[in-house]
C-alpha cells in the first residue's frame, strides 16, 4: 500500500473535526453578512439574500477598530522585532559559544516555560507601575517580550544546534566576529526558524487578552481583544455589529498564518529534527 493510500483512513478519520472545528467560523462569516432579521431564522446557514457589506463599514466606524487595529498592528511589530532581537543572539550563543554555566542556563529558561503568566501578575504589574509603564503601549510589548523569550530561545537553540561547527571556524579564519557570524551566516540559513518564531509571536500577540487586560486600561491605548469585548458588551443586542467585529479581529491574523504556513511548519519540524 502506498503513502498516499495509507493517509486517506486518517484523513475520514480527521473530516468530522475538521468540519465540526470549522463550523463555527462559518456561520460567524455568514451571520456577519445578514440582516438581524435573517440572523434570527431558524437555520443559521441559510446564505444572505443581499451581502450587507455595510455590517463591516458600520462595526469598524462605531467600535472605532482603526484606532484597534492600529494598536495591534504596533504592539505585534514591536514584540515580533524585539523577540527576534533577543531570541536569535540567545539561541546562538546557547548552543554554539561555550561559558561556564550554559546548560544551567539554558535549563533556566525552560524552566520559564512552566510558570503561568498569572502566577506573576502581581509583581509584573508592580515592576511596571514603578517604571510608569502601565497603560502605555511600550509596558504591554517588554512584557509579551519577556513571557515568549523562553520558547523564542529553545526554537533558535534547536535550529542552531544542527548547523555544522565547521561554519564558525570557516568565519573566524576570515575573521568574523560571533555577531558577524550570527548575521551573515547562520540567520540566512535559519530562514525556517526565524519564521515559525515570527508567526508564533504573532499570533500570540495578536489574540492575547490577558496581558493587555492587566496593562492597558485607557481604551485609547488598547489592542484588539479588549476593544472587542468592551465593544460587543456595548452592543451586545445587534448581532450584526458583533458578528463583523469579530471577523474584523481574527481575519489578519488567519491571513498571516495561512500565508506562511508552510514556512511555519518547515521551522518547527526542522528544529524538532535537528533538536
Amino acid at each position: 500500500m502506498s503513502v498516499r493510500h495509507r493517509e486517506w483512513p486518517v484523513a475520514l478519520a480527521l473530516t468530522p473535526v475538521l468540519i465540526l472545528i470549522l463550523a463555527p467560523f462559518v456561520w460567524l462569516v455568514i451571520s456577519s453578512f445578514k440582516t438581524e432579521a435573517e440572523i434570527g431564522q431558524a437555520d443559521p446557514f441559510t446564505w444572505p439574500a443581499d451581502l450587507m457589506w455595510r455590517n463591516y463599514l458600520d462595526a469598524w466606524q462605531i467600535g472605532g477598530f482603526g484606532e484597534l487595529v492600529g494598536n495591534s498592528l504596533l504592539n505585534l511589530i514591536g514584540v515580533v522585532a524585539l523577540s527576534l532581537i533577543t531570541c536569535a543572539p540567545a539561541g546562538y550563543a546557547l548552543a554554539k559559544i561555550r561559558f561556564p554555566g550554559r546548560e544551567w542556563l539554558f535549563y533556566a529558561f525552560i524552566l520559564g516555560l512552566t510558570v503561568p503568566v498569572q502566577a506573576i501578575v502581581i509583581p509584573l504589574y508592580q515592576v511596571l507601575f514603578g517604571l510608569n509603564l502601565v497603560n502605555t503601549l511600550a509596558g504591554i510589548v517588554l512584557v509579551q517580550v519577556s513571557n515568549g523569550i523562553p520558547f523564542g530561545i529553545f526554537l533558535m537553540r534547536s535550529f542552531f544546534i544542527g548547523v555544522p561547527d565547521d561554519l564558525i571556524e570557516a568565519a573566524k579564519i576570515d575573521g568574523a566576529s560571533h555577531i558577524q557570524i550570527l548575521t551573515k551566516v547562520f540567520l540566512p540559513i535559519s530562514t525556517p526558524a526565524v519564521q515559525a518564531l515570527v508567526i508564533i509571536s504573532a499570533l500570540s500577540t495578536w489574540n492575547d487578552f490577558f496581558l493587555p487586560l492587566i496593562v492597558l486600561i485607557s481604551p485609547d491605548v488598547q489592542t484588539l481583544p479588549l476593544g472587542l469585548v468592551r465593544f460587543a458588551s456595548t452592543y451586545a443586542s445587534d448581532y450584526r455589529l458583533v458578528f463583523s467585529g469579530t471577523v474584523i479581529s481574527f481575519l489578519p491574523i488567519i491571513l498571516l498564518y495561512i500565508l506562511m504556513q508552510r514556512r511555519f511548519t518547515e521551522g518547527l519540524t526542522q528544529g524538532a529534527i535537528k533538536g
